[in-house]
C-alpha cells in the first residue's frame, strides 16, 4: 500500500494532538511495509507560522518527509477573525470564507498535492480546524482521506468545513461520539465514512515503575498536556485551588507547554514539557489523570494513563472523553465541584479499584487502539470503500 499523509507541521519535537497522530500513523504504516510519505511545511510554531526547516525531501527511518514553505497571508486579520469566532461562537458565511483564506498558506504544498495524489492509494490529510489543511485537501478531493480530529466547536458549523468533508473521498473519526457529531448532529451527507480511532504506542509501557516514583504521591493528580484555555484549565484549576484551600490534600501536577500555566499558589506543581521516556513515571505514580477539556475528538492522555495502569478522570460534558471511560469502565466523570470533590476522595479511599480501573483501561487500549489495530482497521476500511465505489 502507498499511502501520503498531509499534516500542517512534522516531527518528534512537535506537540500537538493532530501532529502526534500524523507521525504515529506514519511510523506505524512504514513498519508493516507501506510506502509512506508526509508532506508538510517547514513551520515549527504554529503561533508565528516561521519557515524553521529547511525546504525540500528527506528520509525519517522508512518514512520519506516533503517540506514545503509557508506563507503568512494577513495573521493580524485571522487572529481578529479567530477572536470573534471564539467570542460569538458563530460567524457569517463571508467571514467563514475570510477565515479560509487567511493565515498560513503554502501553494506549493497545494500544487504537490494536485499533482501526486493519484500516485497513492490514499492521501490522508488532518486535521480539519486549519485553513491550510482544507486547501490542501481541495487540491484534489476525490484522493483525500479526511482524517479531521472533529469537535463541537464554532469551527464545525462552517459552511467551508461541511463542504469539504462532504466532497473528499471519506471521512474517518477517531470515537462513535466524533462521527454522531457530523453524521447525526451536523447531518453531514458524506460520500464514505468510518470510526478508525487513533493509536498509541504499547513499548514504553511494558515496564511501568514502582508507585510514588518521580517525586509524586499518590495524592497528586495529573495534567499533561496543552496548556490552552480551549482545555477548560480554567475550571480544573479553580477546582484544586478551592480543594486545596477547605483543607483538601491534593497536589496538581501539570506538565505541558502554552499560555496557559497554573497560578502560583501550593496547590500546583508546574514543570513544563516532559519526554517521552519520563511520560510513563509521571502517569504510573499519579493519582489519575485529569483531562477536564470540553472538547476532544480522541485523548491520547487518556490512553497513556491508563497504558500506565492509572484511572482517568474527565469532565461530564466531553461525549468523546465520557463515553471511552464508560465503555473501558477505566475512570469517572465530574461537572460540579462537589462531584470533583467526590471522585478525588473515592480514589483515594479506594486504591484497589482505582488500580483495577486502570487496569480495565489498559485492556481497553489493547483491543482497540494499538497502532497495529488500527493500522489494521484502515487497511479494511479502504479495501471496503473501493468496494462501495
Amino acid at each position: 500500500m502507498r499511502i501520503a499523509i498531509v499534516v500542517v507541521r512534522y516531527g518528534a519535537e512537535i506537540v500537538g494532538g493532530a501532529e502526534s497522530q500524523a507521525r504515529g500513523f506514519a511510523e506505524a504504516a512504514a513498519r508493516r511495509g507501506w510506502e509512506v510519505e508526509v508532506w508538510t511545511t517547514c513551520a515549527r510554531s504554529h503561533y508565528t507560522w516561521e519557515n524553521e526547516f529547511p525546504a525540500g525531501s528527506h528520509r525519517e527511518g522508512n518514512v520519506i518527509v516533503r517540506r514545503f514553505p509557508v506563507a503568512k497571508l494577513n495573521l493580524e486579520r485571522q487572529g481578529q477573525i479567530e477572536g470573534r469566532l471564539g467570542t460569538q461562537g458563530h460567524l457569517p458565511v463571508a467571514a467563514q470564507y475570510a477565515w479560509l483564506g487567511g493565515g498560513a498558506h503554502s501553494i506549493l504544498l497545494y500544487e504537490y498535492v494536485a499533482g501526486q495524489a493519484v500516485k497513492f492509494d490514499a492521501v490522508v490529510v488532518l486535521p480539519y480546524a486549519n485553513p491550510m489543511m482544507n486547501l490542501a485537501a481541495w487540491a484534489r478531493p476525490d484522493n483525500v482521506v479526511m482524517w479531521p480530529c472533529l469537535h463541537d466547536e464554532p469551527y464545525a458549523y462552517m459552511e467551508p468545513i461541511r463542504l469539504l468533508l462532504e466532497s473528499v473521498r471519506g471521512v474517518m473519526f477517531n470515537s462513535p461520539e466524533e462521527r454522531d457529531l457530523a453524521v447525526k448532529r451536523l447531518r453531514m451527507e458524506l460520500r464514505h465514512e468510518a470510526v478508525l480511532g487513533e493509536g498509541v504506542t504499547l513499548e514504553s509501557y511494558d515496564k511501568l515503575p514502582e508507585r510514588n516514583g518521580n517525586g509524586h504521591s499518590p495524592r497528586d493528580l495529573l495534567y499533561l498536556g496543552r496548556l490552552e484555555g480551549g482545555k477548560n484549565l480554567a475550571l480544573l484549576y479553580e477546582y484544586v485551588q478551592r480543594y486545596v484551600e477547605d483543607g483538601g490534600d491534593l497536589r496538581l501536577v501539570v506538565y505541558g507547554g502554552g499560555p496557559f500555566v497554573p497560578p502560583p499558589h501550593p496547590a500546583f506543581d508546574y514543570r513544563g514539557y516532559v519526554a517521552d521516556a519520563a511520560k510513563t513515571s509521571a502517569y504510573a505514580s499519579a493519582l489519575a489523570l485529569c483531562q477536564p477539556s470540553l472538547n476532544e475528538s480522541f485523548s491520547l492522555t487518556v490512553m497513556e494513563s491508563w497504558l500506565a495502569g492509572r484511572p482517568a478522570l474527565v469532565h461530564a460534558d466531553c461525549a468523546v472523553t465520557r463515553g471511552h471511560v464508560e465503555r473501558s469502565h477505566g475512570g469517572l466523570w465530574f461537572r460540579t465541584y462537589d462531584e470533583f470533590v467526590g471522585v478525588i476522595e473515592w480514589l483515594g479511599e479506594h486504591p484497589d479499584l482505582a488500580a483495577r480501573m486502570g487496569r480495565n483501561g489498559r485492556s481497553y487500549v489493547e483491543e482497540n487502539y494499538t497502532w497495529d489495530v488500527v493500522a489494521d482497521r484502515f487497511e479494511r476500511i479502504l479495501s471496503q470503500w473501493g468496494r462501495d465505489e
